[in-house]
């Protein structure tokens, strides 16, 4: 029986707005101070925020002021318009203590209390990120700062910056894999998460170099937290971003490095690719005997190669000679994978910041490298999955085919839409299962997204977005089938057509100033909105059942199992860009009132089980 059905108009200009209730974790759902279940959507905040806002010669004099923008009211009202409210926001360690070990950067801390405080003015929570990718700045990424490399002898690498004396040949159009594979990457996460295993008599002022590294880490997170403990917007704390595995687990350093393998199976089939002993022969100087990568001097003057310090190799007879090429399998990681090492600081971060804020969330995400997560468990209220999740292939050929999938290491698509859908379905079916390692988690995919360059930028010279369009559809169905809690890689408030995300040739931004036609219009400049906008239950009032939404006629379906213990209305979402002249509201098993002002449907259950229809006007 239908127990209520009206047409109403939102109202122009609306916004939505949350309450700052508290999040907890209820086994493997997020629930609300009133009981119920969650549903978490926003952004990450932001691409550029890798970067300095001021930049310098000295890397001490960097400032990060500034990131992701310095006027934050037209952004937060945006993705509040937009229902993409629970943000994973990008701080990296760099823009803390980029002065010196233990020099904090006190008017950064102030200027990011600011901007999550103004964010709590538009129902926005943040989860904080010490982000990294490929370690540092000082090794081709972003993160930690310049002197935790140049206190351990090495230089800045500035492969394939404007001017610089080497070039690594790039055999796609970005610059991941080959930046993941540089030594400096490799060698300082294989420090930072097992220096005590692999390097147990290299100390830095004295102290143990994994105990340096890491001890840096979360003192340094443990100045945002202090600082942003008034904030009950603070939703929590993420531990690592993507961690590397460093050398741990390489079983022989001739074999292929695992980053230029991968790029060479779809971009250079039969080419030879660079070994990990190739890039250890460079580092120091030497051309490789197969010539894969150019010599690149990144040791400083009168600093050694911490592994041929360790014998791992030698110069024998004026030739690099590799000494023992097994040795990152010989000792701990033969026992353990990365993620033993990574459990270890997150069971290390928790206690740091649950000190200072005891309700926080614990972001944990695995390595990639490791299937293993059982590793990771805190056994702690809080603690969350959270896997990141791509189309892989896209993402590193920046080539799109409609309807078309491939599965990694696979030159078999899997084509038509259905079956796409089907293929994302299981992949992020199988990312949540292997999270339930960690114990019975909820899981928030902390990136998901869609590179929008692909094609040779094709959008762009066209202006015509509906073949990124076609491919973001079949990405978010899939993420609502799975009722999925995600934040979107990424807003970044000035990308442009030209610079991407200005970071790593990367362009992800669901908005740009170069889409911008219409100021006054709050909607302009976003990008495939029409996929990134959707319906979804915020809060349900009882057990999810299934979400859809078909972007093309309107049409939301939400079903629900109620909880009567529950006496809180469940609320809906829906979105004034996908229903500006209204919408229809049917709702079978329950009643309704709307909140137009916020762009909100209240749903009160008379029923076990209930749904919720929605189509346009």
């Amino acid at each position: 029986m239908l127990a209520a059905i009206a047409v109403f108009v939102l109202a122009l200009g609306t916004v939505w707005a949350q309450s700052m209730t508290g999040i907890h974790t209820d086994g493997t759902a997020f629930k609300d101070e009133k009981g119920r279940t969650l549903i978490l959507r926003g952004v990450n905040l932001g691409g550029t925020s890798k970067i300095p806002a001021k930049t310098s010669s000295d890397p001490r004099a960097v400032s990060f002021v500034g990131r992701p923008f310095p006027q934050a009211d037209e952004h937060f009202r945006r993705l509040q318009g937009w229902g993409l409210t629970f943000e994973r926001l990008i701080v990296p360690w760099e823009a803390i203590e980029h002065a010196g070990p233990g020099v904090y950067d006190k008017a950064y801390l102030d200027y990011l209390h600011e901007l999550v405080k103004r964010a709590n003015t538009y129902g926005i929570r943040v989860v904080i990120d010490l982000h990294q990718d490929f370690y540092s700045r000082a090794s081709g990424g972003d993160g930690a700062p310049y002197w935790t490399l140049s206190k351990l002898g090495l230089l800045p690498d500035r492969t394939n910056e404007p001017g610089a004396p080497q070039n690594q040949p790039v055999r796609g159009p970005g610059y991941w894999p080959p930046t993941a594979a540089r030594l400096s990457v490799n060698t300082m996460d294989t420090l930072f998460w097992a220096g005590n295993d692999f390097a147990p008599d290299l100390k830095v002022d004295g102290i143990p170099v994994q105990e340096w590294l890491q001890s840096h880490y979360v003192n340094a997170m443990r100045q945002v937290a202090l600082r942003m403990r008034d904030l009950n917007n603070v939703a929590g704390y993420d531990t690592y971003n993507e961690p590397g595995s460093g050398f741990l687990g390489v079983s022989d350093l001739r074999s292929p490095e695992i980053f230029m393998m991968v790029m060479g199976h779809y971009e250079a089939p039969g080419a030879p690719a660079p070994s990990y002993w190739d890039y250890m022969q460079a580092a120091s100087g030497f051309t490789p005997e197969k010539q894969t990568v150019p010599a690149n001097q990144l040791w400083a003057p009168g600093a050694e190669d911490i592994w041929r310090r360790l014998g791992v190799w030698d110069v024998v007879n004026g030739k690099p000679t590799l000494l023992k090429p097994d040795y990152f399998a010989a000792l701990g990681a033969k026992k353990h994978g990365v993620n033993f090492y990574v459990g270890a600081l997150h069971r290390r971060i928790a206690a740091a910041i649950h000190e200072i804020s005891p309700n926080a969330l614990i972001a944990q995400e695995p390595s990639a490298f490791d299937g293993n997560q059982k590793d990771l468990a805190l056994g702690l209220p809080g603690a969350l999955s959270e896997p990141h999740w791509y189309d892989a292939v896209p993402m590193l050929s920046k080539h799109y085919e409609p309807d078309t999938t491939y599965p990694i290491f696979s030159n078999k698509p899997i084509t038509g839409s259905d079956a796409v859908v089907d293929a994302y379905v299981k992949q992020i079916d199988e990312a949540k299962a292997k999270g339930q390692g960690m114990g019975q988690v909820p899981t928030w995919f902390g990136e998901v997204g869609i590179p929008y360059d692909v094609n040779d930028k094709q959008a762009f010279r066209t202006g015509d977005f509906s073949e990124l369009e076609h491919y973001a559809r079949p990405y978010y169905e899939a993420l609502d089938k799975t009722l999925s809690s995600y934040s979107i890689w990424c807003y970044s408030a000035d990308n442009s057509n030209e610079k991407g995300d200005h970071w790593n040739n990367e362009d992800y931004s669901i908005f740009s100033p170069d889409q911008r036609k219409n100021p006054n219009d709050i909607n302009s400049g976003g990008r495939t909105l029409n996929e990134v906008v959707r319906p979804y239950p915020l809060a349900t009032s009882g057990t999810p059942v299934s979400i859809e939404f078909d972007t093309k006629s309107k049409a939301f379906r939400y079903k629900f199992r109620a909880d009567k213990a529950i006496s809180t209305e469940t609320e809906i979402f829906l979105p004034k860009y996908q229903y500006p002249n209204g919408a229809v509201v049917t709702v079978d098993g329950g009643t309704y009132r709307l909140d137009v002002a916020h762009s909100l449907v209240h749903v009160s259950a008379s029923s076990d089980e209930v749904t919720v229809v929605v189509t346009s006007k």
